[in-house]
């Protein structure tokens, strides 16, 4: 019977990746606030980008996590593995866009069973709930952050960083980003989440991608 998953079976290894990732993910998606250097106030700079840490230690490692803990409740071997190339090429596309594009794939979780890496060996049912999961988390989190959104502003409570360089929301911020990851990764196309959910129940895909994509276009424009 498998053990179940907590973060003290996250090898300091795998806590290196992990923590590497947020750190490339962090800065990436808040270079617009820090360029350019001549308007830059470094206290406020350093407040948007813990901030953003929050987001995107919720939607990109709560995703990532999601898919490891999933996987080993059905007894595979899962770890969070650093891509460098792909934590390079994110701090690249940030800083040469100005942080209007972020290659955000600094790393994945690879899966183990015993015949096989990346799910070949589960069943299409178990390999699509472990794919599930991450989307999910992310739905989950775009939520949470709507419900801070909401409380906030009947509370009068200031939701906004105002820059030089742009405006920082928080919550808005927060549920931009995990509704366009879940969605994105929702695409049925290889590696992707999607793929394997596709595949295992074409029904399940379409109850949760749909509404995610008219989500992802439609709730963060009404957010101001």
């Amino acid at each position: 019977m498998a053990k179940s998953p907590t973060l003290s079976r996250v090898s300091s290894r795998e806590l290196t990746a992990l923590l590497t990732a947020l750190a490339v993910l962090s800065v990436s998606f808040s270079v617009q606030y820090l360029l350019p250097l001549q308007t830059l106030n470094i206290v406020q700079y350093l407040e948007i980008l813990s901030l953003t840490a929050v987001i995107v230690g919720t939607g990109f490692l709560g995703h990532e996590l999601a898919h490891k803990f999933t996987a080993e409740k059905y007894g595979c071997w899962a770890e969070f593995k650093l891509w460098t190339y792909g934590a390079l090429m994110a701090l690249l596309f940030a800083f040469v866009s100005g942080g209007t594009f972020v290659f955000a794939a600094p790393g994945a979780v690879y899966i183990a069973s015993r015949s096989g890496y990346f799910g070949e060996g589960l069943d299409k049912k178990t390999n699509g709930i472990v794919s599930l999961m991450g989307p999910l988390i992310n739905v989950v989190a775009a939520l949470a952050f709507l419900a801070g959104y909401v409380a906030a502003h009947l509370a009068n409570l200031p939701i906004v960083i105002g820059t030089l360089n742009g405006t920082f929301s928080f919550f808005q911020q927060g549920v931009r980003l995990n509704l366009w990851l879940a969605a994105f990764n929702m695409l049925p196309i290889f590696i992707l989440d999607g793929q394997k959910v596709f595949a295992w129940d074409k029904r399940t895909w379409a109850l949760l991608s749909v509404p995610l994509w008219i989500a992802a276009f439609t709730i963060p424009t009404f957010l101001t």
